[in-house]
Order: C-alpha cells, then structure tokens, then sequence
C-alpha cells in the first residue's frame, strides 16, 4: 500500500452506545463533513481513504452527528469539494459541535495547508489556488456559524504528491496551523512524518480514531491522546498522531460520560473573553496533548496559559530543554529572523557532493542570477530564476532546461538563510536531496 501524502467496527457496538448517550446527542446539535479521496488521476492513487471516510461517517452517525450528505464523501473533485463545505457551512450554523474529516492526498504550500481533490493536477504555484482547497476556508466556515466546538481531522500523508512539479512555495509535510478559539485540530502524524495508508482497508489512525470516540466516559483530550498513544504503539513509533487545540469552554465527551456521570453540553460563548482558566483539570487535559510537542510556539503558547499550575513549570523546562537541542542542532548557526538578508555576490554551492558556483543580483526581498556548475564538463551554466527571501526563509529554482537535456528541466530549492550563506533540501529533475551555499 501506498503512503498518503504529507493528507467497520462493530455496527451493534455503535447502536447501543448511541442508545446509551442519547440525551447529549439529541441536546447537542453535531454536524460533520467527511470526506475521503482515493481515485486520484494524475497522482498516486490510494486504497484506504474511501474506506476509512465510510468508516469515520457511519461512526459519528452513530454518535449523533448529522453527515453531510448524509454519507461519506467520496473522490471529490475541486467543484464537488467546493460545494461539499458550502453544504456544510450552511448546516453549521448555530451547531454546538462541528466536525471536519479528511482522508487522501495533502500538501503544504508557503505554510498553508490543502487537501487534495482526485482531478488535481498543478505544474505551478499559482495552480495551488484554483486546483486544491486551502483548509484555512474550512476553519473560516466553522468560526463564522458560531459553533461552540470546532474538530478538524486531516488523515493526509504529510509529503508532497506532487514532487518537483515547480510549487515553489511547497515543503514536505503538513503546516502546525493555529487553532482558533473553540477549535481542535488532529494530524495523523508529526510534522516531516508520512501518515500510512494502511494494510488492511483503513489507515492506523482511523482505525483507532474510530474505536476511541465510540468509548464513554474520556473526554475530547483524553480521547486524542490515547488515540496518539495507541497509534504510536501499533505503527511501532514511526507514525505519531499530532494535536493543535485553542483552550475549549467546558467539556465534551463523543460518546457521553460514563454510566452514573451528567453530562453537560458546553455552555454558550461569552459575550466577554472569558478569563484564562488554570483549574488543574483542564491544565492536565491540555498538558497530555501538549507535552510531545517540538513546537517552541506551541509550548510557549501553554505556559502563558496555565504557567500558573504545576504543569507550568513541567513546560518551562521542557521548554529549556527544546531550545537547547535546537540551538545544538543549527549548524552554522542560523541569522535572527527578523534580521535575515541575503547579499549580492557570488557563492560556492554543494547539492549531493555536486559542486557549482552561483552569481546572484538581491533586490528586495527577490533575485536572480546564474548557476554556473564546477563539477561536470559540457555547457553548465543555468538561470536562477523566482528567488525570494522572507522571514528567514530562501526559495528559488535552478532552470535548467536547454542545456543538454531532453524536455524541461528544472529544480527547486528552499531552505533557511545561515550567517554564511543558506542550506535547505532539494528537488526535481535529477531527483532531490540537500544543499548548502556559502559566501565567498
């Protein structure tokens, strides 16, 4: 079976739980979009999201949630896609819970992230708008119909299916998004990782995610991070279910609260931002799916909202510690951000143990230039063209077509700016892999 890019349990077990739990799903309003993409056209096909999207609708069906279109959406393309969220947006509004789930295909492009439609098929970056759908509309959605809780599941491989297709923007794996206010956002795996298809018709993390939302009594935190648990166990610790969640008023439990325990839908949105909450329980619920992370932004994130509690103090020296390791492992050590430049002249460029010599022009935030190769005889001199540094980060793409090979040719780079120069990963004609450049 294929990886994803990048991104049925027992039905009398599920009818008896819904039969269980009945007065919080008939007092919740719970609207869902799921969607599962498998018969792609002009990429890798996937075997298992029809299945795991069928899987994951019958599910919450059972639990109360009312399906867009009543079923599983299956190998839509962009239109259908389109059509399937205004669906959804329209059914939300006013909604307690509203729940977006998405198997197939995924890609990252300048730090957004889009799920891939079966008719996708871009060769350059300005494609991406018209082509995929950017997950940000979907967040726009929910934060416009007022829903009380907001769950987006991306069961998307975390790599590009699209190679070296000339997305200058895109980089392998999906990005950490923020969640807004009353939002839960759940990736199949870490950042960099590959999400598997599976072996036997649903993916890992679906096949668990399922079960753990049918069990009673573990509240919205509890039941990600033991579906983190019990994936990074069955997949023997390659692939790790990854949460990014916004502090959520109250509590909620997809399959109600365990047998003698009420259960509360979550209270109306204050007029008022509420104050920061640091009640210890709520603080172990957001510390269980937060202490994994290696994401400085998020760990910081959680101490200026419970660096109060005892888990504060767990994360400030986790925190010490996520630096430590990050200043260890930047070799040379990389330029303030904010105080990032590239300057004119001519640099020494290593790609794979294949040495050349680039001549670039900044202006701005862009350049461009020529790549002229010292490793190889014959004409080896190429355009350096799309160059942009921002924020740290340089992208560009070395065109070389014309010279001396049949059809197009041409690679994309992108990495960060360092004190001498800029390193980062490659790919496209030729394959791909890493490179460094530094200033003469």
């Amino acid at each position: 079976m294929g990886d994803r890019v990048c991104f049925p349990a027992n039905l009398i077990a599920v009818l008896v739980a819904a039969a269980c739990f009945a007065t919080q799903a008939h007092a919740e309003k719970r609207v869902a979009l799921v969607v599962g993409n498998s018969a792609y056209k002009n990429i890798t096909p996937l075997a298992n999201p029809k299945n795991d999207a069928r899987l994951m609708a019958d599910t919450l069906r059972g639990l109360g949630f009312t399906v867009v279109g009543g079923a599983a959406q299956l190998d839509l393309d962009k239109a259908q896609f389109d059509s399937a969220v205004q669906s959804f947006s329209d059914q939300i509004q006013g909604a307690d819970v509203g729940l977006f789930y998405y198997a197939g295909h995924g890609v990252q492009v300048r730090g957004a992230n889009y799920p891939v439609p079966v008719s996708a098929n871009p060769t350059r970056e300005s494609d991406v708008d018209f082509q995929l759908l950017d997950t940000a509309l979907v967040l726009r959605q929910m934060e416009g119909a007022g829903t009380k809780l907001n769950i987006v599941i991306l069961d998307a491989c975390r790599n590009n299916p699209f190679g070296g297709r000339g997305l200058r923007g895109s980089e392998g794996g999906l990005a950490q998004m923020r969640a807004p206010e009353g939002t839960l956002i759940s990736y199949a795996t870490q950042p960099g990782n590959v999400a598997r298809d599976g072996a036997d018709g649903n993916s890992p993390y679906t096949k668990v995610l399922a079960e753990a939302i049918r069990r009673p009594g573990q509240d919205i935190f509890q039941t990600f991070n033991a579906v983190g648990l019990a994936v990074k166990q069955t997949t023997a610790g390659s692939q790790q279910p990854w949460v990014s969640s916004s502090p959520i008023t109250g509590n909620f439990y997809f399959a109600g609260q365990a047998a003698g325990g009420a259960t509360a839908a979550p209270p109306p949105v204050a007029t008022q931002p509420p104050a920061v909450s640091t009640a210890p329980d709520e603080a172990a619920r957001a510390w269980s799916v937060t202490q994994n992370t290696t994401s400085i932004a998020v760990m910081e994130d959680f101490i200026r909202q419970f660096g109060k509690t005892v888990y504060g103090s767990l994360a400030r020296a986790r925190l010490q510690e996520m630096k430590k390791s990050q200043s260890a492992a930047v070799t040379p050590r990389e330029v303030q951000r904010d105080k990032s430049a590239l300057a004119s002249g001519t640099y020494d460029v290593d790609a794979n143990g294949y040495g050349s010599t680039f001549t670039i022009t900044v202006i701005g935030s862009t350049f461009s230039g020529s790549s002229k190769w010292t490793c190889c005889p014959g004409p080896r001199t190429d355009p350096i063209v799309q160059g942009v540094v921002q924020n740290g980060k340089i992208s560009f793409i070395r065109d070389c077509t014309g010279q001396g090979l049949s059809g197009e040719c041409k690679q994309a780079y992108s990495g960060s700016i360092m004190d001498s120069g800029a390193a980062g990963r490659w790919s496209g004609t030729g394959g791909g892999g890493s490179w460094t450049m530094r200033k003469r």
